[in-house]
């Protein structure tokens, strides 16, 4: 038997040449193969021979840059735990208060119906729904992959979503959402990113056209056929897009608004429609 401290030194000696932060990364590794917080895992002057063999797999995978969620098979946004793996993209914390932004304007409705487009593992649409008193939600998405992680989230948490199987090109809206929240594919196409994002996650739900924008303004034209009149958006994207999206959700919104993230940069545009 190994103690937790012991086991954390040899991951990250396994990891040093492999990870930016071999010490965190094999803290949560060992945390998440002992289904510990980080604290716990730390106290633990003998870790279970199983639990071992699990760190060990989860360090072997790691070394080969798999993101740890999927290795997990978890991943954390607001208040949720969500199934991810190969197929779906990785919630990030950036997208945490483009849903604070949205539920704040529309907390005021008794039942607001609510459309998450381009849904993925489902972290927009299932924190509203189980956030939002009497919010309905539907999760729009076509990717299979994508969808099987979504269903699965939606029925391990027990959330009352409507799921709709589309083309978000495709979505014929009818003007009966009060809200739209988006987290389109907006990378622009040859952009060079982490190696472990670009050969894991799925590349359909990251490059967004030549430039970036090409995918996000169809995500803006289904919004503004979705929604209501005075109905919000909240749509999120690259950082050098602010100006572009302001261009295209001009056709269609009034009050444009870009918003930044607890780092300064601009992340998540929003509009009221006409």
């Amino acid at each position: 038997m190994s103690s937790a401290r012991e086991l954390i030194k040899w991951g990250e000696q396994e990891l040093a040449a492999h990870v930016a932060d071999p010490s965190l990364d094999a803290l949560l590794l060992l945390g998440e193969a002992c289904d510990l917080s980080r604290t716990n895992v730390l106290a633990q002057d003998v870790v279970l021979r199983e639990h071992i063999e699990r760190f060990e797999s989860f360090i072997a995978r790691r070394k080969l840059s798999e993101p740890i969620q999927y290795i997990t098979g978890r991943a954390y946004f607001r208040q949720l735990t969500l199934a991810v793996g190969p197929g779906v993209l990785i919630p990030r914390p950036e997208s945490e208060n483009l849903v604070s932004d949205l539920m704040s304007k529309i907390a005021h409705l008794s039942e607001p119906k609510v459309l998450d487009l381009g849904a993925g593992s489902g972290a927009l649409a299932l924190s509203i729904a189980l956030e939002l008193p009497g919010s309905r939600v539907t999760a729009v998405e076509k990717d299979r992959a994508a969808l099987a992680w979504l269903r699965k989230n939606v029925n391990a948490l027990s959330a009352d979503i409507e799921i709709l199987e589309t083309d978000v090109s495709d979505f014929a809206g009818g003007a009966e959402w009060d809200a739209v929240i988006a987290n389109p594919p907006y990378i622009p196409q040859g952009e060079a990113l982490p190696f472990e994002v670009a050969k894991f996650e799925p590349s359909s739900a990251l490059f967004g056209g030549s430039i970036g924008i090409e995918v996000p303004r169809l995500f803006i034209d289904a919004a503004a056929r979705a929604l209501k009149p005075h109905g919000y958006l909240a749509i999120e994207h690259h950082e050098s897009q602010g100006g572009a999206i302001a261009d295209a959700l001009s056709q269609y919104f009034n009050n444009v608004e870009l918003h930044y993230d607890l780092n300064g940069r601009p992340r998540w545009s929003s509009g009221v429609r006409k």
